[in-house]
């Protein structure tokens, strides 16, 4: 679209348009604002731009007087990484995805919003995390309360599950850490009720303890190394479906070994999923996939290759619904600028500026 207006454009303005619960509002957090007033990058003393998302009292997302329950914090991208903290209070927190250098129309800032971990604690039940990404050295995700939300989040660590706790949904998400060790961890009091796992990429292994039950587990890429002698996929679940898993080594241990509720899967082994209930085995799983593309994107199926129980592809991209499915670079369902220019010469009315943007379901 073409428009004439100031050259001040910012992809705020745009977010601003995100539907919100009534008299809730949207705040920005930007590691290279004013720490003392948050003044700078279109802030003011009233309406600020905080530096961090934790931090003191008196200038953080978290605990200031002026973000309350139930806003919604953007977390804008940079070069320098955002400190992490324990979130105490219900909120919306989103950041521009990640890969946005290797997507196309992704963001006119390539810059990722990177946050060294998040613990969910008592107060934020009803939070949502939505295009972060989460990258400590030895922290990731941890949710100690129920209702939470782990949507679009690029997580280089693990995610941390408490006991006690239910309505945990962990969707489209890209666990990038390649280890043998589990992607989700677990305490050894028990395992939260009613979690989702579905249309996220792993290259990892997810191994849960005997016992310990999932609601979903669907639509994801299983790409982690094989662990020897020992399960890389271990838990009981109330559907396992339209799965695929790259590593003919891996084996699997689904619902105490008994294959119960495993269906529309793809393995490269028959010892995985079988042939029954619409499992598959194929062999050379290089087939399947599209033949080069980005981090995420190379995890896309070939059209027509594995159709799923709901007729479309299996794996994170599928899904009969268009908004459950895995999104390239994690963009948060929001309008997204991605291009900006002018001709840089202002006529009576104004300065033409055009404006490229999209919403990604």
């Amino acid at each position: 679209m073409t428009t004439k207006q100031p050259l001040i454009v910012s992809a705020i303005v745009l977010l601003i348009c995100f539907t919100q619960q009534a008299n809730a509002k949207i705040w920005r957090v930007n590691n290279n604002a004013n720490a003392t007033n948050g003044s700078n990058l279109g802030g003011s003393p009233g309406f600020p731009v905080f530096e961090q998302l934790f931090g003191n009292a008196t200038n953080s997302a978290n605990g200031n007087n002026l973000v309350k329950i139930g806003d919604t914090v953007h977390l804008e991208g940079s070069t320098n990484n955002y400190a992490g903290g324990d979130l105490t209070k219900k909120l919306t927190i989103i950041g521009p995805g990640f890969f946005l250098n290797e997507n196309p129309n992704t963001s006119n800032n390539v810059l990722p919003a990177k946050l060294t971990y998040i613990t969910f604690t008592t107060g934020s039940s009803g939070s949502q995390l939505i295009g972060v990404h989460v990258g400590g050295s030895s922290y990731g995700v941890s949710i100690n309360v129920s209702d939470i939300l782990v949507r679009r989040c690029k997580v280089d660590v693990d995610l941390s599950l408490y006991y006690g706790i239910s309505d945990i949904r962990i969707l489209q998400n890209f666990f990038s850490r390649v280890s043998t060790a589990t992607t989700i961890t677990t305490s050894g009091y028990g395992f939260p009720t009613d979690v989702i796992f579905n249309n996220n990429i792993i290259l990892g292994n997810l191994v849960l303890p005997v016992g310990y039950a999932m609601l979903e587990c669907k639509n994801n890429v299983f790409a982690g190394p094989s662990i020897s002698s020992s399960p890389s996929i271990r838990m009981y679940v109330g559907s396992f479906q339209n799965n695929l898993l790259k590593d003919p080594s891996a084996i699997v241990d689904i619902n105490g070994g008994t294959n119960m509720n495993v269906t529309y899967n793809t393995g490269a082994d028959a010892a995985q999923f079988g042939t029954t209930n619409n499992n598959l085995v194929i062999a050379d799983m290089s087939t399947l996939f599209v033949a080069a593309g980005t981090s995420d994107g190379k995890y896309q199926l070939k059209p027509g290759s594995a159709n799923g129980s709901d007729g479309t592809e299996r794996g994170a991209y599928g899904g009969a619904s268009v908004i459950n499915r895995y999104t390239l670079s994690g963009l948060a369902p929001i309008p997204v600028i991605y291009d900006i220019s002018t001709s840089g010469v202002a006529d009576a009315t104004g300065l033409p500026v055009i404006i490229k943007a999209r919403i990604i379901k």
